[in-house]
Order: structure tokens, then C-alpha cells, then sequence
């Protein structure tokens, strides 16, 4: 019984090892979803400018928000974390700007949500995001975490 207990233990302290040699390695999903693309520097720029021309008004030059208008970074993200971004950019292509819905264009859009994800920490890359809801299904909002916001 002694013998068996050994080789018991044994067993489950490699079977340990072997799973914490795993932990620290990368998982593809890990590696894939370091290599997204979701806008280049370009697109946010001029995502900028569209958000200092048609949003500032109500959001606020730094995306803050005010009395009952919801912020644009920070606690913003965890209502879209996860989610996929043709729905982000559905809301802004209908809803927004409050004044005039729907005014703007789908590349105007589509740069103001890269804006958006490059003020919320999510890095430029080389494609730019595109501007269409079949695309953007595919392409979830990134899980943020709150050090990463400026």
C-alpha cells in the first residue's frame, strides 16, 4: 500500500508540473488576440477630428462625459468589453450625433471608434478598422483593463 501511495504522488506532482509549464506558455487564442489589428494611427487622427467637430459638445474634449451623458473611456469600457464592435459602431452610425443622427458618414464612423479604442488603451495597428456591420461582427471590443486607459 506504501508503494502505491508513492507512485500515486508521484504521478500527480508531474501531472502539476506539467500543467504549470503550460500556464506559462502563450495559448494561440493569447497570441492571436495580440495580433489583432483594429485601426492605425491615421484612422484614430482623424477619428479625433471628427470627435472634436461632432461629439465634444456633449462627451467633452477629453471623453469624459457630463451631467446625464455617459463618459467614452473608462467605466465606458466595461459596457462594450467583449462585445463585438459592429454593435459600437451600429449605436454611432444611428444614434449619434444627438443633434443630427445619422449625418455622418460609415468612414466617419468607423475612425471615431478607432479614436475611441486608441483613447480606451487599445494599440494602432496596421489595418485600418473597417467601416461596414458585416466586418465589424468579426471583431469583438477588447477587454480593457483599467491601467491601460489614459
Amino acid at each position: 500500500m506504501r508503494g502505491r501511495g508513492h507512485a500515486g504522488r508521484a504521478g500527480l506532482g508531474a501531472g502539476l508540473l506539467l500543467a504549470l509549464a503550460h500556464m506559462g506558455a502563450p495559448t494561440a487564442s493569447a497570441a492571436q488576440a495580440r495580433s489583432i489589428s483594429y485601426y492605425t494611427t491615421e484612422q484614430a487622427q482623424r477619428g479625433e477630428t471628427a470627435y472634436q467637430q461632432f461629439c465634444a459638445v456633449c462627451h467633452g474634449a477629453s471623453l469624459a462625459g457630463a451631467f446625464d451623458v455617459p463618459p467614452l473611456k473608462g467605466r465606458f469600457v466595461t459596457n462594450w468589453s467583449g462585445t463585438t464592435l459592429d454593435h459600437l459602431f451600429d449605436y454611432i452610425s444611428k444614434a449619434m450625433p444627438l443633434f443630427s443622427p445619422g449625418a455622418l458618414t460609415p468612414a466617419q464612423n468607423a475612425d471615431l471608434v478607432a479614436f475611441i479604442l486608441r483613447e480606451n488603451g487599445v494599440p494602432a495597428g496596421r489595418a485600418a478598422l473597417p467601416a461596414t456591420d458585416a466586418a465589424l461582427k468579426t471583431m469583438a471590443f477588447p477587454t480593457i483593463s483599467a491601467d491601460r486607459i489614459k
